[in-house]
């Protein structure tokens, strides 16, 4: 079947598309293992809800919202560089690791980027692949 160029093009949208979402899942579960996240509904829906899709403008990317913290860390790690304390009371209550936590502050999360990395290293690679698989089947006429 021989593919128009505009076809080629749409194909290539849709193999980026699923190509960095399955890197960007990948990344995403490597930086919770290094960081020693347990895994937990939290983070299965992190990885469930990263989501990649080709459209008529490009490719359109979403994250839960707090894929951020993860990306650009928390408290004296994160871009205030300041201490976690609470906002109303004077202890603040999480749970963690299957675990109730208590503390009048937490320094934050270190950072463990899996965005930034996964397109820094990965996005050159699988466009190239994608328009050489889309391209295959394109006949150029003069």
């Amino acid at each position: 079947m021989t593919l128009t160029t505009a076809q080629a093009m749409d194909r290539a949208k849709e193999i980026i598309a699923i190509d960095l979402q399955d890197a960007l899942v990948m990344s995403a579960s490597n930086a919770l293992k290094a960081h020693k996240v347990q895994e937990s509904s939290t983070t299965g829906h992190l990885l469930r809800n990263i989501r990649v899709e080709a459209t008529d403008d490009g490719i359109e990317f979403s994250f839960p919202f707090y894929a951020q913290y993860l990306e650009w860390g928390t408290g004296i790690y994160g871009p205030k560089k300041q201490l976690i304390k609470p906002k109303f009371g004077k202890v603040m209550r999480w749970e963690s690791g299957g675990k109730v936590h208590y503390a009048t502050y937490t320094k934050g999360m270190t950072p463990a980027p899996f965005i930034r990395p996964t397109m820094h290293t990965e996005f050159i690679p699988i466009v190239v692949r994608a328009l050489n698989e889309a391209f295959k089947d394109v006949k150029f006429t003069k």
